[in-house]
């Protein structure tokens, strides 16, 4: 048991944002399931776009006057002193207060720290707090490129079948990517022919509006082409030469034939047969595998090599 005043709270716990100020009396660190902010909302700031589609969220109003406004349906709420809103389905709102406002806000799942909100309104989720799909985003094909690393193939007929689905049942898979902020693309990890299938088919494209649904991964190169084949080496056929420019260009960047193994799903004889077949010299450059080479010491070694890196 612990009692907290808010004007003791660390620094870390006390946040300005563009309406006002919010103090995270408790955290996801405190374990407590949940999270809870005194938030204080400044008139000056206007109409406020909040949508917490991350977030579950309850605020009881302690002071103050406001009106709240659903986004989608335009119907509007008079908030005073004793009310309490409820955003139990994620609703993107607006909220506008007439005069300095006091709220206690209660999340699920709790924030982890000094989180501010997204250009969408919300608050992203704790890094590792829940797998990627559960964020998934509407982006404009435009915005969307193909990488140049990805050796799954998928013939005609099928490509074909996969628009059919796709117009009948709906995008009913994202395409996973990366963000790449320099030039303001999201490159594909996953899914390349679902992006495909909304860039070049008109009917789809028209239907979608233009939209495709992607979750984002933080991934540096080397990691998103391992990405790129660990969603693809289960399914789908590879092409062998572009499997070995991928492989050549981790060579390049400095990852030996354990964190290669490790990282795409490859044993060592499947790797090693890979050189063999391309016949590209600088393949070899990195081989560290012995004739003495067993499982045990692949694992071991692999997270050696990894905790180096």
């Amino acid at each position: 048991m612990k009692v907290i005043n808010v004007q003791d709270l660390d620094k870390d716990r006390k946040v300005s944002f563009h309406a006002g100020t919010s103090n995270r009396i408790i955290l996801e660190r405190d374990g407590m399931g949940f999270g809870m902010h005194k938030t204080v909302i400044q008139p000056s700031a206007g109409k406020v776009f909040q949508h917490y589609k991350n977030h579950l969220e309850s605020c009881y109003c302690v002071s103050g006057s406001a009106t709240l406004t659903n986004h989608e349906t335009g119907d509007q709420w008079e908030i005073k002193p004793d009310d309490t809103y409820i955003l139990d389905g994620n609703e993107a709102h607006y909220f506008e207060a007439h005069e300095e406002t006091v709220l206690i806000c209660v999340f699920n799942p709790p924030l982890s720290g000094n989180e501010t909100h997204q250009e969408d309104g919300s608050y992203a989720l704790p890094d590792g707090y829940m797998s990627p799909v559960y964020d998934v985003k509407r982006v404009s094909i435009s915005q969307v490129t193909a990488n140049d690393y990805n050796p799954n193939s998928v013939a005609p007929p099928e490509m074909a079948l996969l628009e059919t689905s796709i117009w009948e049942d709906g995008y009913t898979q994202p395409v996973v990517v990366v963000y790449d902020a320099e030039n303001d693309k999201y490159v594909v990890i996953d899914g390349f022919h679902r992006y495909c299938v909304l860039r070049d088919s008109k009917r789809v494209n028209e239907r979608e509006q233009g939209m495709l649904p992607v979750v984002v991964l933080k991934k540096e190169m080397h990691d998103r082409m391992a990405s790129t084949i660990r969603h693809n080496r289960a399914r789908g056929s590879h092409n062998i030469e572009l499997m070995s420019t991928i492989v050549a260009e981790l060579v390049e960047m400095g990852k030996g034939d354990r964190w290669i193994c490790k990282h795409i799903g490859m044993s060592p004889d499947e790797l090693l047969r890979l050189k063999q077949i391309t016949g590209v010299a600088a393949l070899f450059q990195n081989q560290d595998f012995s004739a003495s080479w067993d499982a045990e010491d692949f694992e071991e070694a692999a997270k050696d090599e990894e905790n180096i890196s």
